[in-house]
């Protein structure tokens, strides 16, 4: 009898030691959440040119002086999360020319278009992010300055808005 705890004992700790390395590990987060490689990035944006264009995020800079600037940033945020989207439907189309039977199945296109795609979605997300971040910095500034005109909407997308 006392041979069962002893072979339970041991059975734990072999199963503890072969799966230390594991939780060892340390885990790195990263500061943005893109995970292709900018060399795979750059061949994504050059192979889909041609199919879907180039795409640039708008320069907003803030922070913003008045109603005017923050409304005309919040605007170009937009107007880019639409180009992005619909850069995501025609790199989604490029990459299914790909899936299509005959197609060349050992090719490097579809993964990387796909990188350009997640490219331009991050930044989509750090404008969201600055312009978001500047229109709370502006909302502050105008509850302790008169002389600027007060803001009360909503500084982030909203899905209600159909931009979240």
């Amino acid at each position: 009898m006392t041979r069962k705890p002893f072979r339970t004992m041991i059975t734990g700790s072999l199963a503890l030691l072969l799966t230390a390395p594991a939780f060892a590990q340390d885990i790195v987060p990263a500061g943005d959440f893109r995970t292709c490689p900018g060399d795979q990035t750059r061949q994504g944006k050059a192979i889909v040119m041609d199919a879907c264009g180039a795409i640039e995020p708008p320069m907003v800079p803030g922070p913003y002086g008045s109603l005017p600037d923050l409304l005309a940033a919040q605007a170009a945020r937009d107007a880019f999360n639409s180009d992005v989207a619909e850069y995501g439907r025609c790199v989604t189309d490029f990459i299914n020319l790909y899936r299509r039977p005959g197609a060349d199945a050992s090719s490097k296109a579809p993964d990387q278009a796909a990188c350009a795609h997640a490219w331009a979605e991050q930044q989509a997300t750090e404008l969201v992010r600055d312009v978001g971040f500047a229109c709370i910095d502006f909302s502050n500034r105008t509850m302790m300055d008169s002389a600027l005109e007060p803001w009360s909407g909503d500084c982030f997308p909203t899905p209600e808005t159909g931009q979240g």
